[in-house]
């Protein structure tokens, strides 16, 4: 672990201080979003029945594209810090142990 540099600092605090007073919704104004309905399992005993075909495509389409943004968040701050999150996931100095 290290420090971030004064040229990373310089990049990233003021995009992460813009906003960040006003980041968290109200709860008033936050709308949860709805949960798909489950789908029925495909398994063993079912896996060559022509509907387990389309759960499939329809789990895979999900899978990409992922979960629903956290409402507690206002998006424009959100997409600024994701962004600063996958920046450094991507830096080669970052290494990942599961």
């Amino acid at each position: 672990s290290r420090k971030p540099r004064p040229s990373e600092r310089d990049a990233f605090l003021p995009k992460l201080r813009a906003g960040f007073e006003t980041r968290i919704v109200p709860p008033a104004e936050q709308v949860v979003p709805r949960m798909p309905e489950r789908l029925p399992l495909v398994t063993w005993l079912n896996h060559v029945s022509p509907e387990a075909n389309s759960i499939q495509i329809e789990v895979e389409r999900r899978v990409q594209k992922g979960p629903p943004p956290d409402p507690r968040l206002r998006s424009e701050w959100r997409e600024i810090y994701e962004d600063l999150v996958w920046s450094l996931i991507n830096d080669r100095e970052f290494v990942w142990m599961p």
